[in-house]
């Protein structure tokens, strides 16, 4: 563990020069937070941690050595808000909320968890074909009703940043909601197995554990699984 957060910190400071990080506050005791770009003042981080810390299970962490807040140039090449990379979460400080910033976190940990215990999840196929099942309908859907482009290969696991502008774009996240209600947990779901994944994760422990299985019966039950795994 030491030698990952030593590994991390050197990495932030070659990356964004970082030098003088303000320490905030311990996650679940032993992992540093540090803010490089200030919060909202309505913000709370200890309120945004604390709660995170009430629903997310101790072991689920285990692959996360800190936490970065601020705005660092990854989000603009990879346009995103947050990600998590070499035992480390990285989190916009643009924040509209507190809530916006726990489903941030908690997104984000859902990776950290993927790498913790890939095999439990996708080891035996089952996710990938309930996800791969859903996009071959969603293919259907959209062909029915005028919007299908083979262009697209709506087959594969990965992320492809043409199928996501696609959705966005051409058919446009309010409308694909309309298609998609009843068969992903959401529209940025569809974009690629981990982050059906991911959002899964955040459904499951952020209060909607009923939607999810109903709508994603095996993504629920692998969630399931790795949620009590340390009890077993």
């Amino acid at each position: 563990m030491a030698r990952q957060i030593i590994k991390t910190v050197s990495y932030i400071k070659k990356t964004y020069s970082i030098i003088k990080e303000t320490k905030e506050t311990v996650f679940y005791n032993d992992i540093n937070v540090f803010v490089t770009k200030p919060l909202p003042e309505e913000i709370s981080l200890n309120n945004v941690l604390k709660r995170i810390e009430q629903v997310i299970p101790k072991h689920m962490v285990d692959n996360i050595d800190a936490i970065y807040v601020g705005h660092f140039e990854e989000f603009d090449k990879r346009e995103v808000n947050a990600f998590y990379q070499d035992g480390a979460l990285y989190i916009t400080n643009q924040q509209d909320d507190e809530e916006d910033m726990i489903d941030d976190i908690v997104h984000e940990t859902s990776h950290a968890v993927e790498e913790k215990y890939g095999s439990e999840i996708y080891g035996d196929g089952k996710l990938k074909q309930e996800f791969l099942l859903k996009r071959k309908k969603l293919a259907e859907i959209l062909k029915a009703y005028g919007y299908y482009d083979d262009a697209h290969d709506f087959m594969s696991v990965e992320y492809d940043q043409g199928l996501d502008d696609f959705l966005y774009n051409q058919i446009g996240y309010d409308k694909l909601q309309f298609f998609t209600l009843g068969l992903f947990p959401s529209n940025y779901s569809i974009t690629s197995l981990r982050e059906y994944f991911g959002i899964g994760f955040e459904k499951y422990f952020l209060g909607e554990k009923e939607d999810l299985a109903s709508v994603s019966p095996t993504l629920y039950k692998k969630i399931k699984e790795i949620d009590f795994l340390e009890e077993s």
